[in-house]
């Protein structure tokens, strides 16, 4: 995999004697073997906030932790399994991580590692924030590209953009969490160019980081989408684009026009274009020829700030599609609580400093809007693919999001949207890192679990367990019945039984493993059974729990037996039991 980066300082604070806030942080996995070469790459890229003590703390605290997480994450399991490559005892194509949703390369499993470490720096950064008595924040851009998907989660307004050399076209895949964006949406600023030169223009709605008071987590918005052979995956900071340095005639121009198309046209032409962008990626001879031009062509521009950029390509994608109308993408906004945010900016143009309140209420999270809402500016990820000659690829939906619709008789409607959404209860049972959900989808309700959790009976009050389980009143499950750890050394979540009756794991489609306790074997040898002699394999007390697993500590032949499902995130529970593909579990076998 070829990639390339750069940090630069910006012309207008080299010029000032000003620093470099911006960090980034990549690593390329490979395994090569006959005419096959395989590829994991992550990239991460931050923008310390501007005008904040240690900003450049910050980006470089998120960029590390992120990527360290990312990378022993999917080091390992996830290249060197022999199935990805074309080995002659397998006659079939080598599984990919879209056939197997439990593997370590799945989308679940990456979103949930970028959130992991994302919320591990932002604790981090709190830290570093109480130390000093400061609010260091910064933005972070995370990409991680794996069998031809390229997975993604952002805060702030880094971007994210892909550029296809063949096609000529560039798509910009993040949506900025800023306050413009915002205002935009709601018909508050009409024109997405006087958005760039607003007095709110670098005021951001999202960041990691801040007071050591704030949230102990953050909203972090993922997407998914395809990645062929002739595409450049660019990470970049906001310097990039607004690298003109003196807007402020430019606004009090604006604001006193009467006509503001021809003031609104020399704003665009302070800024670097998406299509001099993808011209200058082009025209490069490599990604490094490629970075340098594209650092340069905004200090030429002026270089108000910073300016960092990361691209990478995989030469051993598929190529793309002669026939592709738009890529397969996915969105997954953040959930909105009800905060206002980050309440500051990201940079200072030397005005006073921004408060990033769209309105009296503060802004929404994440940007989001409903379909009542005024279309997105030319800025935001608007689901579409611009070309050389400005004509689009429309995305089916024109959004490419999944967010929900605001109108009440859509969302009333299941056919309205062509799915059902199911109402979800998020239930916090401990929190830390790492944390993790289990679904329970006879509740409808997705639980936040810590490093230690128990499942059980309820209803014993000296003794009842972290989930307190409604179960038959004959049904063998006792108060602490199951307890869910993580294990450091193996980096991996387990399920360990610690009853006498045993507690059940779908290790396939209505396929269940026993595990029981020591405890459970001794009284089950005492009663005259030995479990061990009635199975081809010893019985463990413990498994590992991947991705989507269920499990039930009643028998999984009855029908009313409670399943629980095990995911990485609370985020990718509560989506998957929304859209109704959390089910409960059905019984075909016992694995003997």
């Amino acid at each position: 995999m070829e990639h390339a980066s750069s940090v630069d300082v910006g012309a207008r604070k080299r010029g000032s004697g000003g620093i470099n806030e911006d960090s980034v942080a990549t690593t390329v996995l490979e395994n090569h073997h006959r005419e096959t070469g395989r590829s994991v790459g992550v990239f991460v890229l931050a923008d310390g906030v501007g005008g904040e003590a240690s900003g450049d703390v910050a980006s470089f605290l998120v960029t590390s932790i992120v990527r360290k997480r990312l990378t022993e994450r999917l080091q390992g399991s996830a290249t060197d399994v022999l199935e990805r490559f074309g080995i002659d005892a397998y006659p079939a194509d080598p599984p990919t991580v879209d056939e197997d949703p439990r593997a370590v390369l799945s989308e679940g499993r990456i979103r949930s590692a970028i959130k992991d470490g994302v919320d591990a720096a932002h604790r981090k950064i709190q830290e570093y924030a109480s130390a000093i008595g400061g609010q260091p924040a910064t933005t972070v851009v995370v990409a991680v590209y794996a069998d031809g998907k390229l997975h993604y989660g952002w805060v702030g307004d880094s971007r994210l953009y892909v550029v296809n050399t063949k096609r000529g076209t560039i798509r910009q895949l993040t949506e900025d969490h800023a306050v413009t964006n915002v205002r935009l949406k709601r018909g508050e600023i009409e024109d997405e160019a006087y958005a760039r030169v607003h007095e709110d223009a670098t005021a951001i709605t999202n960041a990691v980081g801040g007071s050591s008071a704030g949230k102990p987590s953050v909203d972090v918005e993922f997407g998914t989408t395809d990645v062929f052979r002739e595409d450049v995956i660019m990470l970049t900071s906001d310097g990039l684009v607004d690298a003109y340095p003196d807007v402020r005639p430019l606004r009090r121009e604006y604001e006193r026009a009467e006509d503001t198309d021809p003031v609104c046209e020399k704003i665009r032409d302070t800024l670097v274009t998406e299509d001099e962008i993808m011209e200058l990626v082009l025209g490069a001879e490599d990604l490094h020829g490629a970075v340098t031009d594209l650092v340069a062509f905004a200090n030429e521009r002026g270089g108000k700030d910073n300016i960092s950029i990361t691209l990478a390509r995989d030469p051993n994608a598929r190529p793309t599609p002669e026939s592709m109308v738009s890529r397969a993408e996915t969105v997954i906004e953040p959930a909105d609580d009800g905060s206002e945010g980050y309440d500051g900016s990201d940079d200072s143009d030397g005005n006073d400093s921004t408060q990033a309140d769209a309105s009296s209420d503060g802004p929404e999270p994440g940007g989001s809007a409903g379909d009542d809402s005024p279309d997105p500016p030319a800025s935001a990820s608007t689901g579409q693919e611009t070309n050389a000659t400005g004509a689009t690829d429309a995305e089916p939906d024109g959004t490419g999001s999944t967010g929900e619709s605001d109108d009440p008789e859509s969302a009333a409607d299941p056919d309205a949207s062509g799915s059902q959404a199911h109402d979800v209860d998020v239930v916090s049972l401990g929190s830390g890192s790492p944390s993790a959900a289990l679904a329970v989808p006879s509740e409808g309700t997705v639980y936040e679990i810590a490093a230690d959790t128990t499942v059980g009976r309820g209803g014993e009050s000296d003794q009842d367990p972290d989930l307190a389980l409604d179960v038959a009143t004959d049904a063998h499950v006792e108060p602490v019945h199951a307890r869910i750890t993580f294990d450091e050394s193996g980096q991996e979540w387990q399920i360990t039984d610690r009853s006498s009756s045993g507690t059940h794991v779908e290790v396939g489609d209505g396929e269940w493993l026993l595990l029981l306790s020591e405890e459970g074997l001794e009284r089950h040898r005492e009663s005259g059974f030995d479990p061990d002699a009635a199975t081809e394999r010893s019985i463990e007390q413990s498994t590992a729990l991947e991705e989507g697993a269920a499990f039930v500590v009643e028998d999984p032949r009855e029908d009313d037996a409670i399943t629980c499902r095990f995911f990485t995130s609370v985020e990718l529970a509560r989506e998957r039991l929304a859209d109704g593909s959390v089910r409960e579990a059905g019984f075909e076998r016992f694995v003997l």
